[in-house]
């Protein structure tokens, strides 16, 4: 009897003693904070040297559901310089969407800021317009009208999800060099017993022996 009263007073005590705060801490959970899409700046030029190619000629994003503020800067001014477009075109070629000759073409030393939401590497959304830009393969195609068949392209990738592909003249090569390793080091391993027994002693006497005509 005595023990049950004491069991009873105790859960009294834990209920009426226990600070309230933890009770309702429990009962209303933090509510998590709406994420935000990153924003990503990037700054394209062209080659100074003249050549028509953009520098940088790959822009790496760290995920998809961002951002990308581009500021594209024609910095190539040599002779009057050439005229150049940062162009994204849709998939199926019925449009050009990300296009800046609609404002007109980026003049030498003169530049154009523009953003679009990459929300994967297959749908962009480019002043409310969702599209299905120009795969490079790997990412994103874009290019300046003008000079892509110059080769003035560029692409957008995701970090991390794709890698670049080793080259057959590297692959080749490293077999050669694995061969003629093995090849040498074989060689070296005949020469050195060779080396190794004819400074021998007993090789010495034996020779000696043989030499003598002795059984």
């Amino acid at each position: 009897m005595r023990n049950f009263v004491l069991l009873v007073t105790a859960v009294l005590v834990a209920i009426f003693i226990v600070p309230p705060t933890i009770s309702v801490a429990s009962a209303t959970p933090s509510l998590p904070g709406v994420a935000q899409s990153p924003k990503l700046y990037v700054t394209v030029g062209v080659d100074q040297g003249g050549a028509t190619r953009f520098l940088p000629a790959t822009i790496i994003i760290p995920q998809v559901n961002i951002t990308l503020n581009i500021t594209f800067v024609n910095n190539y001014t040599v002779g009057g310089g050439m005229v150049h477009t940062f162009s994204i075109p849709n998939s199926d070629d019925s449009a050009i969407v990300i296009n800046n000759l609609t404002t007109g073409s980026v003049a030498p030393g003169a530049n154009l800021s523009f953003e679009f939401h990459i929300n994967s590497l297959t749908n962009i959304t480019y002043k409310g317009v969702s599209f299905t830009p120009e795969s490079s393969g790997q990412g994103i195609r874009w290019f300046c009208i003008p000079h892509r068949n110059a080769g003035m392209t560029g692409e957008i990738l995701l970090a991390g999800l794709t890698a670049p592909t080793p080259e057959k003249g590297i692959l080749i090569r490293a077999y050669w060099i694995g061969i003629i390793g093995i090849a040498a080091t074989l060689a070296w391993t005949i020469i050195s017993y060779f080396i190794i027994k004819s400074s021998s002693p007993h090789f010495k006497n034996h020779a000696e022996h043989v030499r003598k005509g002795l059984p």
